[in-house]
């Protein structure tokens, strides 16, 4: 991709909608603020991490409910950025991201993933329409210790 101001303008806002994202994540209690990440219609594929795909809003707020739920305090943080993809108002991005948290029962996570996200700009604003996130290093057994229903 050509270096252009234009592209550097769309590279920075597809970086800050990835941000806005974690933002919401890690604020584990503003459900409207994490949809408001999401197209209508959007995707969140997890089998990556051994988790279902959910499709559409109430089936990933559902999901999200239950994440905010279970975790008492989230950190993500996001590095090698990547947009793969920019075709008008259609993008593909790549990242790293190292994720902490804690769980309400006090269980410590300490993950290392990717997102492989499929963004698209709705009323000026890029939001995820599919997310698929997948492990960069093994995941610790924390990670089914916090979601495990007894």
């Amino acid at each position: 991709m050509t270096m252009t101001i234009e592209y550097l303008l769309e590279k920075t806002a597809l970086e800050e909608a990835v941000l806005r994202y974690c933002e919401a994540v890690d604020k584990l209690s503003d459900l409207d603020f994490m949809m408001e990440n999401f197209t209508e219609d959007a995707v969140l594929d997890l089998t990556g991490l051994q988790l279902p795909r959910y499709e559409g809003h109430a089936q990933i707020r559902k999901f999200y409910e239950g994440v905010f739920q279970d975790m008492s305090h989230h950190m993500h943080v996001l590095s090698n950025f990547q947009v793969k993809e920019l075709a008008g108002d259609n993008a593909s991005v790549y990242a790293y991201i190292g994720g902490l948290g804690r769980s309400v029962s006090g269980i410590d996570v300490h993950v290392y993933v990717y997102y492989d996200l499929k963004l698209r700009r709705v009323n000026g604003t890029w939001k995820i329409a599919h997310f698929y996130e997948a492990p960069k290093l093994p995941m610790p057994d924390s990670v089914t210790a916090v979601h495990k229903k007894d």
